[in-house]
């Protein structure tokens, strides 16, 4: 592969990546959306426990966006670094990206995404869970 073959994986990778972020975020607004409705009803339990499941399942695939992302990053830095000619924008990427090895990933390698859906996940079972 050449640099501009590996670019152009990446951009693809990018952008199907941003249409599933956007829909992860507009399900994760559908669920404050239901959290909000189960407070105001005082809903039962049953209820409580569904909306719980169904903000649970968002914020594990905000994860798991989150963590194919940077494993996509460390694998593209990987593989400008494997290239025989590299330029000084390919070397930027890879000292930025770069883990010098095959990235398997990890839903909670990257500290940033995990504190932000966690920050998520007390507000969620925050408006879920406790009264008025």
């Amino acid at each position: 592969m050449e640099t501009y073959q590996i670019y152009d994986t990446l951009t693809g990778f990018l952008t199907a990546n941003a249409i599933y972020q956007a829909g992860v975020f507009f399900l994760l607004w559908v669920a404050f959306r239901a959290a909000n409705q189960v407070r105001a009803e005082d809903a039962n339990t049953l209820n409580k426990v569904l909306v719980t499941l169904f903000s649970l399942g968002i914020i594990f695939n905000g994860l798991n966006t989150g963590a194919i992302l940077m494993v996509t990053l460390e694998n593209t830095a990987y593989s400008l670094s494997q290239l025989d000619n590299i330029s000084a924008t390919a070397q930027a990427f890879v000292d930025t990206w770069g883990t010098g090895e095959v990235s398997e990933g990890s839903l909670f390698g990257n500290p940033i995404n995990v504190g932000w859906w966690a920050v998520v996940t007390i507000m969620l079972m925050g408006r879920i869970w406790t009264k008025n």
